[in-house]
């Protein structure tokens, strides 16, 4: 048996790797039993263990095996081979079709195997070549026999009291091509709209699990086991919140809550904690469900995934995003490690957090988009967000496209997944909780009472005629009396212009805008403790553990406005801070918000100015501003991208990856990786000493409508060599792109 190889590097047998995947699959019905009542077949589990079990007996080929031994291309597929070994199976067509796909797909979706591999009577050619391959099976079939008579023993280890349902193939005379049995019906069906469950979720999960078994086992440092989420959860959080004797009534309501929650409570409040308390309330008893934190921005990410990471151990948690692997690498770069050891770690490190390995992952809502795209690995991550407990923050965040895309998927996940949701706001408008009450089926509120909320009032609201430049000598007098002032601007533009008017009215000025390169952004976060003055964007609403005195903030949304208050006094210890809003914003706010909702934000405004404003009502001012809902622009958009992507997901069916989904999936991000010319040199050197994490360092991103006006420019210079566009603009290492106009005697 040892004679025959699965893998090369390092070398592992047949057997062994086949034993390896039956072991992960053994955790994964361990932990995730429930993904048989999402599948809808209680014999899920019997039906993909014998897909695991057979899934590489083709690799017993004899091409195949010198593939490995001696490194000549074999040029064919093993995995066509090894469907052939359905052919003993005692079950219905429909169940051996379901198990014959999952193995015939476990490495090419099956677009790739009709275009490349038609084995069946229809393509002469191709169907020679199967029998050709089928032949090199002979050499090596009593090796192959030996592995065959493990399965029936593999399988009463898992299934005692079940009879086994598969014998011995004993002759390669008797193995069928997968191909013209089972994977052109279901192709045939699914093109004719005759749609069963295999096009379904249980379909979805047999190649998931399948795929995310083989791929486990694969792992060489890998536990071929699929982790538990945090058995002592409630006391870890205990431990870490020493500042509070006990828990919050809303938070402990929170953990009393099972199924989809509203949480609603001030920032700084604790939601992250009654979060993670609802979703260890809604844990299975196997402590298998996975649960996704799922925040807006990669420094919420960044600082979330951070936090998590001190109540659960680095095995269990994960993050995703953009630019993820790059903070990664970051945290692991260490001088006692070569790059290449790092990367490595980098490498092996996300790859176990892109599949059902860790309990935990912090990302953003397009990482679970994703799936829905039909990107490759897309089964694999629907099996894993199965029974899956979602905890959504600041998802009042999102323009209108981007939030009828979540709550469809939301719905989708819900009804056809049985997810489960938390979704967290601090202040949310009513029309848009309305909307997530029906993508939910109905959820159960939890609200912080109106005296506890205003145990957490900490501004008082001043509104300031003009615009932001005229607030800079009110500015300058408040930097001039010590205190540590935050301004906040619509646009990158007049971010850069206020800042350069004040950069020298304190020792440690900050700019922090959407325009720097990686190296930069990380660099300016870091030192933002520290700083006096902080001049930013929309960048620094959320999640940056920052507090400073007072604010003066160009006029936004409510929602926006009340971000931007979170980041003053943050802890509250500093009494009643004064925020500053203008009542005049810059010429290019209009095509970032409405008009009409920041003239009716200042009249709500304008109701409580000159005094505390209370966290009991803010709320109120919210409705207020928000009461019809979307504008007649926000909702065509949201109406469109709903019914577009309904219709979308209608299309995406198992086994078939969509070959316009990944197009279609980074257009949702609407901006493009650019570096400054001013590093070109610097990132041709590491990218080719193909040190790509250190090139990534220079990446900095402009949005579509930025690229195409500078393309149109000729500003761009496209390196396509190695794929990289460069843009011929000024750098500034305090200020970012300079893309507007350029006076150099201001610096």
């Amino acid at each position: 048996m040892s004679t025959l190889l699965a893998k090369s590097d390092p070398p592992e047998t047949l057997l062994c790797h086949t034993k390896n995947c039956l072991e992960v699959y053994n955790s994964l019905r361990e932990r995730m039993p429930f993904l048989a009542d999402v599948a809808k077949d209680p014999d899920f589990f019997e039906h993909l263990f014998y897909a695991i079990a057979l899934h590489d007996f083709g690799k017993a080929a004899t091409g195949f095996q010198k593939q490995l031994t001696e490194g000549s291309l074999w040029g064919y597929r093993h995995e066509i081979l090894s469907t052939g070994f359905v052919v003993t199976l005692q079950f219905p067509e429909t169940t051996k079709q379901a198990i014959a796909l999952a193995i015939l797909t476990h490495h090419k979706d099956i677009e790739i195997l009709r275009e490349k591999y038609p084995c069946w009577p229809q393509n002469p050619y191709g169907y020679q070549e199967w029998q050709k391959h089928i032949a090199e099976l002979t050499p090596n079939w009593d090796a192959l026999m030996e592995i065959q008579e493990q399965v029936p023993h593999w399988f009463h280890n898992w299934f005692p009291t079940t009879t086994c349902l598969w014998t011995p193939v004993t002759s390669t005379d008797l193995l069928i091509s997968g191909y013209q049995e089972y994977l052109a019906p279901y192709l045939n069906d699914f093109e004719d709209g005759e749609l069963n469950s295999l096009h379904s979720t249980y379909g979805m999960l047999m190649r998931g699990c399948m795929i995310a078994c083989d791929h486990l086992a694969s792992n060489v440092n890998a536990k071929n086991e699929i982790q538990t989420a945090l058995d002592n959860l409630e006391a870890e959080l205990t431990q870490q919140i020493k500042q509070f004797e006990k828990w919050e009534p809303f938070q402990k309501e929170s953990g009393e809550t099972t199924g989809q929650l509203m949480l609603s409570a001030p920032t700084g409040s604790g939601k992250t904690e009654a979060a993670l308390l609802w979703s260890n309330r809604n844990q299975s008893e196997t402590k298998g469900n996975r649960v996704f934190y799922v925040l807006p921005y990669t420094a919420s990410i960044n600082a979330m995934y951070n936090r998590l990471r001190g109540l659960v151990s680095e095995d269990k948690i994960g993050m995703l995003h953009g630019k993820a692997n790059y903070f990664v690498y970051k945290a692991l770069a260490d001088n006692e490690y070569t790059y290449q050891e790092t990367a490595a770690q980098v490498r092996e490190q996300q790859d176990l957090t892109k599949k059902i390995c860790r309990p935990y992952k912090v990302l953003t809502p397009f990482q679970l988009l994703k799936a829905f795209f039909g990107i490759r690995g897309f089964e694999m991550q629907m099996a894993e967000m199965s029974q899956g407990l979602f905890i959504f923050d600041e998802i009042h965040a999102y323009d209108p496209h981007t939030t009828a895309l979540i709550l469809t998927m939301i719905k989708k996940l819900r009804e056809d997944y049985d997810a489960k949701f938390c979704i967290m706001t601090a202040t949310m408008p009513k029309f848009l909780k309305d909307m997530i009450h029906e993508a939910l089926g109905g959820f159960s509120p939890v609200d912080m009472a109106s005296e506890d909320r205003d145990r957490f009032t900490r501004h008082r609201v001043q509104l300031l005629d003009g615009n932001i430049h005229d607030a800079i000598p009110k500015i300058e007098n408040r930097l001039n009396q010590g205190d540590r002032v935050m301004v906040v601007c619509n646009t990158v533009k007049q971010a850069q212009d206020v800042f350069q008017e004040l950069q020298f009215e304190t020792d440690n000025a900050k700019l922090l805008h959407s325009r720097f390169i990686l190296k930069d952004r990380e660099r300016i976060e870091k030192e933002l403790g520290d700083a006096d003055l902080l001049v930013g964007t929309q960048a620094v609403e959320v999640s940056l553990d920052i507090d400073f005195d007072c604010l003066f903030t160009e006029p936004a949304p409510i929602d926006a406005l009340i971000q931007r208050f979170g980041r003053i006094n943050r802890k509250g210890k500093k009494g009643i801070c004064d925020v500053h809003i203008c009542r005049v914003g810059g010429e290019n706010d209009k095509y970032i918000y409405s008009t009409d909702k920041i003239e009716r934000t200042i009249n709500a405004f304008a109701s409580v100015a000159d005094n505390d404003l209370q966290e009991s009502i803010i709320q109120s001012l919210i409705d207020e501003v928000y009461g019809n809902g979307y504008d007649e622009k926000e909702q065509e958009n949201f109406d469109k991208a709903k019914r577009m992507f309904e219709q979308h997901l209608q299309d995406i069916v198992p086994f078939i990856e969509d070959p316009k989904g990944r197009k279609e999936f980074h257009e949702l991000f609407k901006s493009v990786e650019v570096v400054p010319m001013d590093y070109e040199q610097e990132f041709i050197t590491e990218f080719e000493a193909r040190k790509y994490y250190e090139a990534r360092a220079y990446i900095a991103q402009i949005s579509y409508n930025q690229f195409a006006k500078l393309n149109k420019e000729d500003k761009i210079n496209v390196n396509e060599r190695i794929n990289q566009c460069f843009i011929n603009v000024p750098y500034d290492d305090n200020l970012g792109l300079l893309l507007d106009a350029y006076n150099p005697n201001i610096l």
